[in-house]
C-alpha cells in the first residue's frame, strides 16, 4: 500500500470530533486483530500445524493494512491520530476450529462497528467518509465469509488428524496464493 499525505491540510474540509474519535476507535479495532491472528498464528505454529499458521500471519498482516489505510484517511483530512492502548487478545484455544470462531465473532464486531459509523456518517452528510467506509464493507464481508468457509471445513473435519492435514496444506496454498 502507498502512502501519500498531503503537506498542507488547511483547505481540507475538517472532519467533526466524534467521527475523528469513531475514526481512531476504529484503527485500534484493526490493530487488535492484527495483533489477535498473531497471536492465533503463534498457536497454529506451536502444534506444527504452519500453512494455518501462515494463513493466520497473513490475515495479520492485512489487518495492519486496514489500519494504515485509517490512519492515511486522517492524515488525509487533517485529522489527529490519537494512540489508544491494544488489548492483549486471549493465546489459549481449545482447537483449531476454537481459533476460527474467534476470528470470525470478531470480524462480525468489527463489520457492526464499520456499519455504526457508515450510518454515522452518512447521518452527518460526511459524504467523502461514506465512500471511504464503502472499502471496508466490501473487505469486512469477504473476511466473514472466509472464516465461515473455514469453520465449515474444520466442522467436517471434527476429530480427523488426516482431515485436519489436508486442511492445513489447503490452508498453506491460500496463503500463499493471495500474496
Amino acid at each position: 500500500m502507498d502512502y501519500h499525505f498531503p503537506q498542507n491540510t488547511h483547505g481540507v474540509m475538517k472532519l467533526p470530533n466524534d467521527l475523528i474519535q469513531n475514526l481512531n476507535e476504529q484503527l485500534n479495532r484493526e490493530l487488535y486483530a492484527q495483533y489477535m491472528y498473531l497471536t492465533i498464528a503463534s498457536y497454529f505454529i506451536e502444534r506444527d500445524l504452519t500453512g494455518f499458521g501462515e494463513f493466520f500471519l497473513k490475515q495479520s498482516k492485512e489487518e495492519g493494512e486496514h489500519a494504515m489505510r485509517l490512519f492515511n484517511y486522517l492524515m488525509e483530512r487533517g485529522a489527529p491520530f490519537q494512540p489508544l492502548p491494544i488489548e492483549i487478545p486471549p493465546k489459549n484455544y481449545d482447537s483449531p476450529l476454537a481459533c476460527f470462531k474467534a476470528s470470525y465473532e470478531y470480524e462480525q464486531k468489527v463489520t457492526l462497528s464499520y456499519y455504526n459509523l457508515f450510518k454515522k456518517a452518512r447521518d452527518m452528510g460526511e459524504y467523502d467518509l461514506e465512500e471511504f467506509l464503502q472499502w471496508y464493507l466490501r473487505e469486512q464481508r469477504e473476511e466473514e465469509a472466509l472464516m465461515r468457509y473455514w469453520i465449515e471445513l474444520l466442522t467436517m473435519a471434527k476429530d480427523d488428524s488426516a482431515a485436519l492435514l489436508f486442511l492445513d496444506k489447503q490452508a498453506r496454498k491460500a496463503a500463499q496464493a493471495e500474496e
